[in-house]
């Protein structure tokens, strides 16, 4: 009579079913099913498609996350397919995926995320299928000049502020990390992931979450113990203050954007002290080629003034972003004035001709953003 004691493995077809239903909820709750068209593959389909997921079709394989390949079938010449990996499977549940296909199905007319073409629920941990280009890139910072680093900032500060203000309900991204990040061919930078992005309800000013994610968390006592998300943006914001600040011009690898383990009280106070060393090193005034990245300044040669003021600019609006909560600048304005830096890039060598105003300080970018945004 062992047999009784065994459990029956479900089906394909149940799992696929119970998955498809949690997307409707996903889809109902986030967008009130109003979505893109979002196209169901099987699992023989994707194997097809990845030759089996072989390790020719693998594009790069993030840590512990997700494995990225590459693909085709006769619709589609070129696809992008992301799968789990196990460690992941074992730690993520299904409303998160689901969650993340619901978004990602909303945003994907615009050009700062992937283009969702579909998914598939056969699998423990349902695959993404995504609108694929001749190549994506995993970012990788220490490869990026400076200029580079101006752009992909201003393209993920363009994709958050979408995500705030695009949609009746705003959503908040809560996990922004390196391996969040793709570029395509173009140099383009791409948002992924929002198994953690969660909406404000309509006529309310938060949204409470069952517990908090992300190494940002470590920096605000109120929300490490409340687990509160405010309408503001402000979580977002203080989060990109943080990572341009740190990633993009100190090129500090050892930032640790993005922890999802379990309660500490050791680990807590771990976190707690670097994160006070890291505010620290945020703040800083000392000269730019001492405390910028040193590979990035060793590659550049001899930094000129203009370069080192818009550096000075990128420092002082990380700061702005991570300031007191009263004074913190909305994700729209922090892209107008990434904007208004990367195009001081060029203001020395086409002022002359153009006419166009050159920057002498950074305080003299901050100013003239300012005024641009009160017109």
């Amino acid at each position: 009579m062992g047999w009784l004691r065994k459990k029956k493995k479900k089906p394909k077809s149940d799992i696929a079913s119970e998955k498809g239903a949690k997307l409707l909820e996903e889809l109902i709750e986030c967008c009130d099913g109003k979505s893109n068209p979002i196209k169901f593959f099987s699992a023989d389909e994707i194997g097809e498609a990845t030759d089996n997921f072989s390790d020719s079709n693998l594009v790069y394989r993030e840590d512990f996350a997700y494995q990225w390949y590459s693909g085709k079938n006769e619709n589609h010449p070129m696809i992008l397919i992301r799968k789990g990996t196990s460690w992941w499977i074992s730690w993520r549940v299904d409303s998160l995926v689901c969650r993340d296909i619901a978004v990602s199905s909303m945003v994907s007319g615009h050009k700062n995320f992937l283009k969702l073409v579909g998914c598939c629920l056969d699998f423990e941990d349902p695959v993404l299928v995504y609108h694929g280009v001749k190549k994506h890139y995993k970012l990788e910072i220490s490869e990026q000049t400076w200029k580079r680093r101006i752009k992909i900032a201003e393209d993920i500060a363009t994709a958050l502020a979408y995500l705030h203000t695009a949609f009746p309900r705003p959503f908040v991204y809560r996990t922004l990390s390196i391996g969040n990040i793709l570029l395509d061919e173009n140099g383009v930078a791409k948002l992924t992931d929002f198994s953690h992005c969660v909406s404000i309800p309509e006529g309310e000013t938060f949204v409470r979450v069952d517990r908090t994610n992300g190494f940002y968390s470590y920096f605000s006592g109120k929300y490490k113990r409340s687990g509160v998300v405010s309408v503001s943006e402000k979580a977002d914001v203080f989060a990109f203050g943080m990572f341009i600040g740190l990633r993009f011009l100190f090129g500090d690898e050892s930032f640790l954007e993005h922890y999802r383990g379990e309660e500490d009280y050791e680990f807590d106070s771990k976190m707690k002290r670097l994160a006070r060393d890291w505010l620290s090193k945020l703040k800083e005034d000392r000269p730019m080629e001492m405390i910028a990245d040193p590979e990035m300044i060793e590659k550049m040669g001899q930094i000129s003034e203009q370069e080192r003021c818009q550096m000075k600019a990128f420092q002082m609006l990380s700061l702005r972003c991570i300031g007191p909560s009263e004074e913190v600048p909305t994700m729209v304005e922090v892209a107008k004035e990434l904007k208004k830096i990367q195009r001081s890039l060029n203001s020395d060598s086409s002022s002359l001709s153009s006419g166009q105003t050159q920057f002498d300080s950074a305080q003299d970018i901050s100013s003239s953003v300012v005024l641009s945004n009160q017109t």
